[in-house]
């Protein structure tokens, strides 16, 4: 990790644009600390301001203190200058030229974002699922923005089939908002990676979205958006991907459904209309794992697993895995009281990661509710 991209970030006055100028300019954030006053003046544009910040911050103590958190809690940096930043998103100089995440990330590859209301129907909920797990299928990267609703059943699809998720938040990557999300979130840092153009520590705040919305939008080839009320950061999301020139899907629903206002409204202004989950993968770059003639899409198995128990809220023990059915019986000695999900790791040998994948999976199909750190069956 550089510790002169932590300080040149943290510079006021020193936006996106400046610091690529600068970097670029000098040839890195170092350059940019030792560079003198004549040197900075004789940079075409650079506001005297900005010069008098740089040459009256020359010190690396918050940046250190900054580095030691990320250290700590296993987040790394991305700067522009990075080959894992999609060239894509360095094509708009407005977005962040550093980001910080936790996880895996992987080089740019074909990638696809699925959007949506965090008051979902179940209509929507199977239709993102769906969507989400026939591109894991694919190899595709399926990008979403840990929230609520649409989101969260995005990301829980992909990494039932083993596919890669890419969550993008508007707080720190050390911070979990939702907090009933704590699960979820360390399975994509296990076989994801959660990005924030913001550093450890900073709180969720409304005015903070929009940019982690831009930033989701410029990281992908499509976006579809699954549900959205009139007022919704789903559709923000999708006004930044149609000025960048993305390929915008909504999917279409009553004219009286609230949730739908929104796509339907999107529909009316030029986005295509999403039937299939085969739309998504025309994507110049992807590498299907299997042919297009080899997946009956009428029916796709994750289709299956979201529809076959959704609507059931008691379910034969019968039809359980032998996990579940141990899950279930432990869930069952109270039901009124919430197990703690750590008191369930002897059914997996001590295996954390596995345990949360099965958790998120029966999440999925409504078989169980997880809220934050402990986990209880759905009944009637």
């Amino acid at each position: 990790m550089d510790i002169y991209w932590l300080w040149l970030t943290a510079l006021k006055g020193v936006g996106p644009v400046t610091l690529r100028n600068l970097v670029k300019e000098f040839g890195s954030p170092q350059a940019v600390y030792t560079a003198s006053q004549e040197e900075l003046k004789a940079i075409r544009g650079l506001r005297c301001q900005v010069a008098e910040t740089i040459l009256a911050s020359r010190s690396l103590d918050r940046a250190k203190r900054t580095e030691e958190v990320m250290q700590q809690q296993e987040i790394k940096l991305l700067s522009f200058f990075d080959p894992l930043y999609p060239p894509g998103v360095n094509d708009f100089p407005n977005q962040p030229a550093v980001l910080y995440y936790k996880g895996n990330l992987r080089p740019p590859q074909a990638s696809v974002g699925i959007v949506g209301s965090r008051r979902c129907t179940a209509y929507g909920k199977q239709v993102a699922a769906e969507a989400a797990a026939f591109l894991a299928q694919q190899g595709i990267t399926v990008v979403s923005g840990l929230a609520k609703g649409i989101d969260s059943y995005t990301h829980t699809a992909c990494l039932k089939e083993g596919g890669y998720t890419l969550a993008f938040i508007a707080n720190g990557p050390d911070i979990c908002y939702p907090p009933e999300h704590r699960l979820l979130m360390d399975e994509i840092h296990e076989s994801g990676a959660v990005i924030s153009p913001y550093p450890p520590g900073t709180r969720p705040r409304q005015e903070y979205f929009p940019l982690r919305n831009c930033l989701l939008s410029a990281w992908i080839d499509k976006l579809l958006v699954v549900e959205a009320a009139e007022r919704s950061g789903a559709l923000i999301t999708a006004g930044y991907a149609m000025e960048q020139k993305r390929r915008v899907y909504a999917v279409p629903n009553s004219i009286y459904s609230p949730e739908s206002f929104g796509t339907n409204r999107l529909l009316a202004k030029g986005a295509e209309v999403y039937l299939e989950p085969k739309q998504l993968v025309s994507l110049v770059g992807a590498q299907p794992q299997r042919q297009f003639a080899d997946i009956d899409t009428s029916v796709q198995p994750s289709q299956h697993n979201i529809t076959r128990k959704s609507h059931e809220k008691e379910v034969s023990m019968s039809l359980f895995s032998p996990q579940e059915r141990l899950i279930f019986e432990r869930l069952r000695i109270n039901p009124e009281i919430p197990v703690f999900v750590r008191d369930l790791l002897d059914i997996f040998d001590g295996d954390s990661k596995t345990l949360l994948s099965l958790l998120c999976s029966m999440e999925l199909e409504g078989k169980v509710m997880i809220l934050g750190q402990t986990v209880r069956e759905i009944r009637n």
